[in-house]
């Protein structure tokens, strides 16, 4: 059976490592080979070698001077930074509910806490309507997906968390959700220690 190039060889192997990125395929530090990754998706080198260009402008893949491609494996220090975005980006959100209450409050209700703080995150910042930030924020996301996934060893004391920021939303008291907020953030930076192997 004779296979057809895509018309747009570029745009599918971005889709392709970007999937592979968000599946987890990729470990923090690893080399990546373009002639492997290129046989692994099924193209030319050419459009995966661009793909790669194009993430690592975004950030989401490290090129090396010399040395090719790599995931990039963050520091401590890169990680509460990335944190520290993270809840600039939930405090905007919150400031951008002009139709009132209501759509936030519909909004975290459909949250389970045992999905944790993520999902809260994105139900908060969906509901903020603004393309600009959900966006932003799904780079974000792309960036801290090996954390995260670290992050899930405390899923269970967080669900406690989550379900005490979404019982303050329901009471309109966002003076509330935003200390409970706060505090999960410093949380989430005392622990980044044991989240990441490395230099701060």
């Amino acid at each position: 059976m004779h296979v057809t190039e895509p018309r747009d060889p570029y745009g599918a192997a971005l889709g392709a490592v970007r999937r592979f990125a968000d599946a987890g395929r990729f470990n923090p530090g690893e080399p990546i080979v373009v002639t492997e990754l290129a046989a692994e998706v099924g193209f030319s080198a050419t459009p995966v070698r661009e793909a790669l260009a194009c993430l690592a402008g975004q950030g989401l893949i490290e090129r090396r001077r010399g040395r090719g491609y790599f995931y990039p494996a963050l520091t401590a220090a890169e990680i509460i930074d990335l944190f520290e975005l993270q809840h600039a980006y939930v405090h905007a959100a919150l400031t951008l509910h002009p139709r009132g209450l209501a759509l936030l409050r519909k909004a975290v209700v459909a949250v389970d806490p045992r999905e944790g703080p993520q999902a809260l995150f994105a139900a908060i910042i969906a509901q903020s309507s603004n393309a600009a930030l959900g966006a932003a924020h799904q780079r974000l996301l792309s960036r801290l997906r090996p954390v995260i996934a670290a992050e899930r060893a405390f899923a269970d004391d967080e669900a406690t968390s989550v379900a005490t920021m979404v019982e303050a939303v329901v009471a309109g008291r966002i003076d509330r959700l935003l200390e409970h907020l706060d505090a999960f953030h410093d949380r989430r930076c005392a622990r980044t220690l044991g989240l990441v192997a490395g230099p701060t």
